[in-house]
């Protein structure tokens, strides 16, 4: 991963600060009520206060990463304000344009340099994204459906405590294949066309669910074993006194 060190970040706030301020304002525009505009303003802040606060130089791809985290707020407006089950076509279309943004942000990235800090950004908004779309599904499809919002973080908390989960996994084509498509199958999940007809919608929210816990598990037993071959490795040689 190329690093980039030739800008300040104080120097690139106004595209995240205006980004995220014109986002509020267009939430308050979609539902005026204190309660809405509350918790867009925790979106915002989940998905961008610690990147904000960051020493590490910001770059382009933390602007259009901020533009995605601003479109994010929005559709949680959105489907906060929506009159039926499904998600409303807005919410559906701004959300597609913001996975779109993920892959574009990731060839900004690539091409002109990013940081450990603007990776995570990028992860935080991610998740972020999941876990209100599969929020938005418990009352479609039912509360299995905050199986892929919350494996993240709860992965992340366990890493907390258990020092295994800390080493970092072996990159695989197949894991940032799942990551990218969990946003889409559970946008999908969601429109008017998957809520009308249960089986498609019950399947892409499943086969996210199936395809997130397959790979969590694959990782989660990769950490463990290597985790296990690292601690033999350490242990101390018993010696007869």
């Amino acid at each position: 991963m190329a690093v980039s060190g030739t800008r300040h970040p104080a120097r690139r706030l106004p595209v995240p600060i205006l980004a995220l301020a014109t986002a509020l304002i267009l939430s308050w525009q979609i539902d005026p009520h204190p309660a809405t505009l509350a918790l867009c303003v925790l979106v915002a802040v989940a998905g961008s206060a610690r990147s904000l606060r960051r020493s590490d130089p910001w770059t382009a791809a933390d602007d259009l990463t901020s533009l995605r985290c601003a479109a994010v707020v929005v559709v949680t407006a959105l489907l906060l304000d929506r009159e039926t089950l499904a998600f409303p076509w807005p919410a559906v279309l701004l959300g597609a344009v913001a996975l779109a943004m993920d892959g574009v942000d990731g060839q900004v990235a690539r091409r002109r340099g990013t940081t450990r800090a603007g990776a995570r950004f990028d992860e935080d908004v991610d998740a972020l994204f999941v876990l209100i779309l599969s929020i938005a599904l418990v009352p479609v499809w039912g509360v299995w459906c905050l199986i892929p919002g919350v494996l993240h973080y709860a992965f992340r908390l366990t890493g907390r405590v258990r020092t295994a989960w800390r080493r970092r996994l072996p990159a695989l084509f197949s894991r940032k294949v799942i990551a990218a498509m969990q946003g889409i199958l559970l946008l999908a999940a969601g429109t008017s066309s998957a809520v009308g007809i249960p089986p498609l919608g019950i399947t892409c929210a499943a086969a996210a669910v199936v395809s997130l816990l397959v790979s969590f598990g694959r990782d989660i037993a990769w950490l463990e074993r290597h985790g296990a071959v690292r601690e033999r490795r350490s242990a101390p040689v018993r010696t007869l006194d």
